[in-house]
């Protein structure tokens, strides 16, 4: 039994240096560990992301991208994550199964420190989701929408008005298995009701800005779409139907 479990052990161990061998061939170094899948290696690297400014290069710090590699084959850019001229990380990848059409699915949550410029009061969010098509890697933009990019705002009080909700697996292994995911990954509206009063956002592909109008408790809306943890409902009100947005947490299914 000790044999055994040596044995696999030093399997683990020789293919884990196989992976990271690979991705020492992409960019200035690993970002985070590979992950094997398909007969091949993903990769998260760093890559130069010097920037010009009135005829002279200011060093920022390195962007991260995704290569995959087979063995038989060169390195693929996959992706490369979003960039602001601030440090970023992986904070997580994994792997969860999304139906039969897309099977094991990566997940890569990935943040960037906030620049001094813009309005979040923590790091800035994203989470892509990089599923196979054949055997070719690929970003799909439909299903990394559902994430979105996004921090956490506060108002001129200190009030906080908006938490990104997707900063760790376990909100968004929640997330894929709600009845929201389902909505994008189909295209199928869904029906809730109103959990507490809430505000609606006008906005057509996404919301844009607050109204005074808002739904209460009990409600009953069909979500068409969802991004960043805000749905876009249909009310039908007394006179007419409405369609904006609100949270979704602010929805019961």
């Amino acid at each position: 039994m000790i044999r055994l479990i040596g044995f696999l052990v030093f399997i683990f161990v020789r293919n884990a240096v196989g992976s990271e061998s690979f991705c020492n061939k992409a960019g200035l170094g690993q970002a985070y560990p590979p992950k094997d899948i398909s007969g091949g290696v993903v990769c998260f690297v760093y890559t130069r992301a010097d920037e010009q400014y009135d005829g002279d290069f200011s060093k920022s710090p390195d962007g991260i991208s995704v290569f995959f590699f087979r063995k038989s084959e060169g390195a693929k850019l996959v992706y490369e994550f979003p960039y602001a001229g601030t440090r970023g990380k992986i904070n997580d990848a994994f792997f969860i199964p999304v139906g039969k059409k897309y099977g094991e699915v990566l997940f890569v949550i990935h943040s960037i420190e906030t620049p001094r410029s813009w309005d979040p009061v923590s790091d800035v969010y994203d989470v892509s989701v990089i599923r196979f098509q054949g055997e070719v890697p690929i970003l799909d933009k439909r299903l990394s929408r559902f994430f979105d990019m996004g921090g956490d705002f506060v108002d001129a009080q200190g009030q906080p008005t908006y938490f990104y909700p997707y900063k760790d697996r376990t909100a968004v292994e929640a997330a894929v298995r709600s009845p929201l995911f389902d909505v994008v990954r189909t295209s199928s509206p869904v029906e809730g009701v109103v959990r507490e009063k809430s505000f609606l956002y006008r906005g057509d592909s996404e919301p844009s800005f607050k109204t005074g109008m808002y739904l209460i408790k009990g409600d009953k809306v069909k979500v068409e779409d969802s991004t960043g943890g805000r749905c876009k409902v249909t009310y039908a009100a007394k006179l007419k139907s409405i369609t904006m947005w609100i949270d979704c947490k602010s929805i019961v299914f």
